[in-house]
Order: C-alpha cells, then structure tokens, then sequence
C-alpha cells in the first residue's frame, strides 16, 4: 500500500469527524448581506455591517470571509462623455422631421 506502520497507526488514532468550518455562521451572514446590497459593500463596509450587528470583525477577515463566501464586489463603471455638445459647428439638418 505504500503506508508506513507509524503513519497507519496515528491515522487510527486520530479522531475522524465531520470538521464544521468555524466561520459557518460569518459566512452565510457575508452571502446574506451582499445580496441584500446587490453586490455594493467592500470589505470597509462589510466590516461596519459586522459591528453593527454585534461580531468583532476588522477589514481583513472580512476580506477572507468574502473570499471563503466566494463573493466579490461590482465595481461601479467610470462615467464617460462621449458627447461634446459645446461646439461651435453646425448641425445636421432634420431630414425626417419628425421633430
């Protein structure tokens, strides 16, 4: 089998069990709170939430329990002008005139 004697015997000794993440609980409440705010709150904000609701928890364990959750933040998109409508150019003619 490949297995040494004294490797065998501490593997039988050893307690099996079924080992429940500690932060089960922390983690449902992470999923919960990003889907009631859509996806908004970062790690400052969901640390605030934390504290509010009575746990202990700073910025970077909330980092690591959005990564256990398997959660990320949406990003807001830079707004982009793609019009310049301060220009001294003539427009274009209303062919359809439909206004």
């Amino acid at each position: 089998m490949g297995v040494s004697r004294s490797g065998y015997y501490k593997y039988v000794k050893k307690e099996h069990e079924n080992k429940i993440d500690p932060d089960f609980v922390m983690i449902a409440k992470v999923r919960q709170i990003h889907s009631e705010t859509r996806g908004s709150y970062g790690t400052r904000r969901m640390s605030g939430q934390f504290r509010n609701d009575g746990y202990d928890v700073g910025r970077y364990r909330a980092r690591s329990l959005m990564k256990k959750a398997g959660v990320s933040v949406k990003y807001r998109k830079k707004f982009k002008r793609t019009t310049d409508s301060n220009h001294k150019l003539p427009v274009a003619p209303n062919l359809l005139d439909r206004w």
